[in-house]
């Protein structure tokens, strides 16, 4: 860099605390949440005859390769909101800045929804732990705070400024806070993928004979007889074509397992994002290869171990329970069964209720964890895209002010949470609720950094010799990756605009967000230009550490 101040200033002011441990903390923390514990469930009814496995596996895959190309860039420019610092100055200054706004309004509704269906989560693990002790007083308690909405609005609330204040305290207070976190999800993950393996190498029979001992005897029929008295066999042949063509483990289509794929890289996507922290990671090219890594691997194996099982055991059944529990057809009719949404956990608590009813409360207690244990590390993220930009000068400076004491960008941490907080009211009382666009906006993000990554070694060699440099031949690895990443994402935003387009509230969201995000680069372009501010040098040049 030269000797002219292009940036606000000389140095970040942030301090390098994370090592590999925490980069893969950040990275299971922020995946192993509501995309594998819910839509696993969910897509019988959402997708029915989806070979959802299958779905998991290729979405998996994808999102792996996305994460290995913003692992390149983060080893190549490691800075807070890696991705935007590479992108924007690789490919083009307003993709690089169109993609982090959006993320920001994907994170701020991501951390508000979250918070407020903790209310849910912790309501559902009330509810079974009620069950597996015969208490109808936690049974009544858990239904009431998974429907009461005032109430998760204000525990939302609640949650939102607890973690928010644990991020403006600094990066050790993160590190140790989600550190914690993530060790006492670990060990209900434990006891979870236990119940899964346990119940797989029993047969269906024997789970059948275990689910009447938890809810009462012929629980299990009841279902399936409800389900079958209130037009399952036609609304599975809605989207199929016939109504044997339910899903995994019996026949599957591949039109509906296509439609399963965007749930399937949600449940995937966050495994890299100790990026957006790079400028607070220390020795970033060997914390970021370990820590991607073993969250990649942590990631798959959780997914898997846990997943399938659980699938098998249930076969048809989970179809069954979806469409009367989740889709709430004759919900009437249930005179056996305790009505609740399904989740993975449920599932395996349903099996463990009769005869280890500790274990069962364990397991579903694991869901709010898991969940619980992400909402620092979804809040982080958008405060660091704030202060890169920021940073950039094409946000307000006053979002790349550090704490002196705590180390940490106070404002962009106050910003994060009005915006959070206002997200919790939206997801309480309004419609606007756009998981499609949440979805649509990240394959987009991860599409950019592919096309980075793709041309880094010929666009910005100097950068490329910043990271990592091994080649196939001549050419070299992060090439390759790129181009196999970005001929995935492709499809899959191809996808994921397809879904987007035939939902109102997700197409007007999106396109708002990328409007306001243009225009906010428009403003801040002319506005350094016109105090004489070099744009062009500014965009050729790493941020200082």
């Amino acid at each position: 860099m030269g000797e002219e101040v292009v940036f606000v200033r000389r140095a970040s002011g942030l301090i390098r605390e994370i090592g590999p441990w925490t980069v893969m903390v950040v990275g299971a923390n922020y995946t192993i949440a509501d995309g594998i514990y819910n839509l696993t469930e969910w897509q019988s009814y959402q997708t029915p005859g989806a070979n959802y496995p299958l779905d998991l596996i290729l979405g998996g895959i994808i999102l792996a390769l996305g994460g290995l190309c913003v692992l390149f860039l983060a080893a190549a420019t490691p800075r807070s909101s890696s991705d935007y610092v590479a992108i924007s100055r690789t490919l083009h200054p307003l993709l690089g800045y169109v993609e982090a706004f959006m993320s920001i309004g994907v994170h701020a509704w991501i951390v508000g929804a979250l918070s407020y269906f903790m209310g849910w989560y912790f309501g559902s693990f009330l509810i079974q732990a009620g069950i597996a002790t015969h208490n109808a007083a936690y049974v009544a308690l858990g239904e009431w705070m998974s429907t009461e909405t005032w109430f998760g609005v204000s525990l939302g609330v609640v949650i939102v400024l607890i973690f928010s204040a644990v991020n403006a305290l600094g990066i050790k207070a993160f590190k140790y806070t989600i550190g914690v976190l993530f060790a006492i999800a670990l060990a209900a993950g434990v006891i979870t993928i236990g119940a899964a393996l346990y119940g797989a190498s029993i047969g269906q029979q024997a789970v059948a004979a275990l689910w009447d001992k938890t809810y009462g005897q012929g629980a299990w029929q009841e279902i399936i007889d409800v389900a079958q008295q209130s037009g399952y066999s036609e609304y599975i042949a809605g989207f199929t074509g016939d109504p044997s063509v339910w899903g995994w483990p019996g026949s599957w289509s591949l039109q509906t397992t296509i439609a399963g794929l965007m749930p399937a890289a949600y449940a995937f996507w966050g495994m890299e994002f100790a990026n957006y922290v790079g400028g607070e990671v220390s020795r970033p090219k060997r914390s970021f290869l370990v820590g991607i890594g073993g969250a990649m691997a942590l990631c798959f194996a959780y997914y898997l171990i846990v997943a399938l099982p659980t699938l098998w055991m249930y076969g048809q059944f989970t179809s069954f329970y979806n469409y009367v529990m989740y889709g709430g057809h004759g919900q009437e009719l249930i005179q056996i069964n305790t009505i609740q949404t399904p989740t993975m956990a449920v599932m395996l608590a349903s099996l463990l209720g009769g005869i280890l009813p500790w274990a069962a409360v364990i397991v579903t207690l694991g869901v709010a964890l898991w969940v619980l244990n992400g909402l620092p590390v979804y809040a982080i993220i958008p405060t660091r895209i704030l202060f890169a930009m920021s940073f950039d000068r094409f946000m307000p400076q006053q979002f790349a002010e550090v704490n002196a004491r705590f180390r940490s960008p106070h404002w962009s941490v106050l910003l994060t949470t009005i915006l959070s907080i206002i997200f919790v009211f939206l997801t309480a009382y309004t419609p606007w609720f756009y998981v499609v666009t949440v979805i649509t906006v990240m394959i987009f993000r991860w599409l950019l950094a592919s096309w980075t990554a793709m041309i880094l070694p010929y666009q910005r060699p100097d950068l490329y010799e910043q990271g990592y440099t091994a080649r196939i031949g001549k050419v070299p690895v992060i090439t390759i990756i790129g181009a196999i990443s970005t001929v995935a994402m492709s499809a899959l935003f191809v996808v994921g605009m397809s879904q987007l387009a035939g939902d109102l509230v997700s197409l007007t969201w999106f396109v708002v967000w990328f409007a306001v995000a243009a225009l906010f680069f428009a403003f801040y372009l002319a506005r350094n230009t016109a105090r004489g501010v070099k744009v062009e040098t500014l965009f050729r040049e790493i941020p200082p550490a």
